[in-house]
């Protein structure tokens, strides 16, 4: 079934209310992991709890520091999230690879030097990423990845200073904030910039390193698409001999980079809730235009014309009209969410906004939940 036919059916035949939705399908987490630096978890290694985990888990990560460990998903689904108040931070790396095509890694609000996705056919999903301290690395690599999207997170790449420890002569580049090969992705609300380049030597006579891109397409085959992003590229190093060359904000010589052009709509919401709470989702936009709320089980991406967006949930999906946008521009819609059923620990959703306008209908960004149980 189409988009627009899907909108436009009777709204008694398809609406189901958020709550209901969140229990009658099944859940896509079998176990739930605390991972915890100071020890109070399951886990004090992120690392660690992703090895262990099964297909399908939840690590729910309190913030600290996890030192310098790589986390390694391989061939499995996982939701990694962090649960708390501060950064969960690394100087390691998060290598994600092997996804088969319907499993889903979902990933938000860690603070990781580099995290690359290798020959990922299922979908990935990365969220409120941001640099472990100002100025330092937070850069993402996607190669032979079909689906990811980046939503409200900060890229940065490596300076060449740090990728080298420095040069004697020749300055090293600086890092991509985000570096993409043979891949599909969509962008929101996020920044990217790129790394600086390392001054080389004045005598003997060296030169600068270049600075990092913004975004780098690599290849024909990748496919960008944006909304609300900022991208910058690397300031260039110094050199005796000469200088290196500024990093670009968007450099795609081959690939195809597409910005979508429907109006921003911020939209906000806690990524971890318990049962039995309310959920606030904040949705900023006109006063008087009308929000649609989607929610889903599963991720899925269909690009739709460029003023209309990209549709991240499949069908069947449940859909609900929500309150007008109010006079000030903010409308804050609460969610009551029951208890989970027997046993369970968690379940997730993700959910989409679809605005009504006079000019017709378009999508924001795609946001998570994890409801957890309450013991957790």
């Amino acid at each position: 079934m189409s988009f627009h036919r899907s909108l436009n059916r009777a709204p008694a035949l398809l609406f189901t209310a958020f709550g209901l939705a969140l229990w009658t399908a099944p859940a896509l987490a079998s176990d739930v992991h605390v991972v915890a630096a100071d020890g109070s978890g399951d886990f004090t290694s992120l690392a660690t709890a992703a090895s262990a985990a099964a297909d399908g888990d939840v690590l729910l990560v309190r913030p600290g520091d996890y030192g310098s460990a790589n986390v390694v998903i391989d061939a499995k689904g996982l939701t990694i999230v962090k649960d708390g108040t501060g950064l969960v931070k690394s100087t390691g790396e998060i290598h994600a690879r092997n996804l088969p095509a319907g499993e889903e890694i979902h990933l938000s609000g860690l603070s990781y030097s580099h995290t690359s996705l290798a020959f990922c056919d299922g979908r990935i999903l990365i969220e409120n990423f941001e640099p472990r301290y100002s100025l330092r690395e937070c850069e993402v690599l996607a190669i032979s990845s079909n689906s990811v999207t980046i939503a409200n997170s900060e890229l940065r790449g490596r300076d060449g200073y740090d990728i080298t420890g420095g040069q004697d002569n020749y300055g090293a580049n600086g890092g991509h904030a985000l570096f993409v090969q043979d891949s599909t992705i969509t962008l929101y609300s996020s920044t990217m910039q790129g790394g600086t380049g390392d001054d080389g030597a004045w005598l003997p006579c060296g030169i600068g390193g270049d600075g990092g891109d913004g975004l780098h397409v690599q290849d024909s085959a990748s496919r960008v698409r944006y909304l609300d992003c900022t991208f910058a590229g690397g300031y260039r190093g110094y050199g005796g001999c000469g200088d290196g060359w500024e990093g670009a904000d968007i450099s795609a010589p081959a690939g195809t980079v597409i910005p979508l052009t429907m109006p921003v709509n911020e939209i906000s919401g806690a990524a971890v809730i318990r049962e039995g709470n309310s959920y606030t989702l904040t949705i900023n936009g006109a006063p008087g235009h009308v929000p649609m709320l989607l929610t889903a089980t599963a991720m899925f991406q269909r690009n739709l014309p460029p003023a209309i967006g990209v549709l991240h949930l499949p069908w069947p999906f449940s859909m609900e009209y929500l309150q007008p946008i109010p006079g000030n521009g903010v409308l804050n819609h609460q969610i009551a969410i029951p208890m989970l059923p027997g046993a369970e620990q968690s379940r997730w959703r993700i959910m989409q906004i679809v605005i009504n306008d006079p000019a017709g209908r378009y999508l924001a960004r795609p946001i998570s939940l994890t409801v957890l149980d309450d013991a957790l």
